[in-house]
């Protein structure tokens, strides 16, 4: 009888061991596949919303100089406009399941938003010398992903640009423009006044605000043709990669000669080319996170 005992005892144990591993192989299969597609289709949606923001902001700055009348200062100069934007793909939300559910989902990105000053231009010359020189600023979200590839969206005159490891893209077209024969252009300079030097930034997970505000637009000007001295246009920009998608969205928008030359973007033999000013101030602002 204790013989019988010792071996039922014995095969429960066995079966109890057996349960145990099918639940640690199941566990292993979960953390290994589903775990990490679960990762990267919840990043892959928060850069679609990222892409989506992006465009949203272009389209109310350009809302703001397009409605103001620079002759009689009417419209919506010095209203602010805010936006609030997530960070993280998990919008900073914690979770108290426990230590070892935390390993059962996926660990949420974060990203950091920025105000960019300093490091790009924007000139106009001839054969006379500068005539025009302008910074670029920009706003800009970096994504810091763990399981879809990292990007940086930026917004910068006019224009949303997206960067990834292996180049640089336009999504939004900036506020550029080209006669037919791609000899006379038309542009709008977009300042972003950051509130001083440097860069803002804002890093985490939660929410964040980005406070927009038109101080003023100007009215067109021009610099007319000159015999025998055409006009370029140059950008220094963050780096070639980001001249060489300037190169390519100047080209798609009837630009003449378009050349690029390390993180220079050039545009020569301009007879002639009309602009005006769309000065903006910009801030960020934290916003507190929600917890669930």
């Amino acid at each position: 009888m204790n013989r019988i005992y010792s071996e039922e005892g014995l095969s429960e144990v066995i079966g109890i061991i057996m349960i145990l591993a099918l639940i640690m192989v199941f566990l292993s299969i979960w953390v290994i596949y589903a775990v990490p597609a679960d990762g990267r289709q919840q990043e892959i949606e928060h850069m679609g919303y990222i892409q989506d923001w992006f465009t949203q902001y272009k389209i109310t700055a350009d809302s703001l100089w397009i409605n103001y009348d620079p002759v009689t200062g009417d419209g919506p100069s010095d209203i602010t406009v805010s936006n609030s934007l997530v960070l993280g793909s998990q919008g900073g939300a914690t979770y108290s399941q426990g230590l070892f559910l935390i390993f059962m989902r996926p660990f949420g990105s974060s990203g950091t938003i920025s105000l960019e000053n300093g490091s790009e231009w924007f000139e106009i010359s001839n054969s006379s010398g500068v005539l025009l020189n302008e910074e670029i600023g920009s706003v800009q979200y970096k994504a810091l992903n763990n399981y879809w590839i990292s990007q940086t969206y930026y917004y910068e005159m006019g224009g949303v640009f997206l960067e990834q490891s292996d180049g640089t893209v336009n999504r939004v077209a900036p506020l550029f423009g080209f006669s037919s024969n791609g000899q006379v252009a038309t542009l709008v300079i977009v300042n972003l006044d950051t509130e001083g030097s440097g860069t803002r930034s804002i890093s985490g997970e939660s929410q964040v605000r980005i406070d927009t505000s038109l101080t003023d637009s100007t009215e067109e000007y021009t610099f007319e043709p000159v015999s025998g001295e055409p006009y370029t246009i140059n950008m220094t920009l963050r780096d070639a990669s980001a001249a060489k998608a300037w190169r390519s969205i100047l080209k798609e928008l009837g630009g003449g000669t378009v050349t690029q030359t390390g993180n220079q973007t050039t545009i020569t033999g301009l007879d002639s080319i009309n602009y005006q000013y769309a000065n903006y101030t910009v801030s960020l602002q934290s916003v507190a996170a929600t917890f669930t």
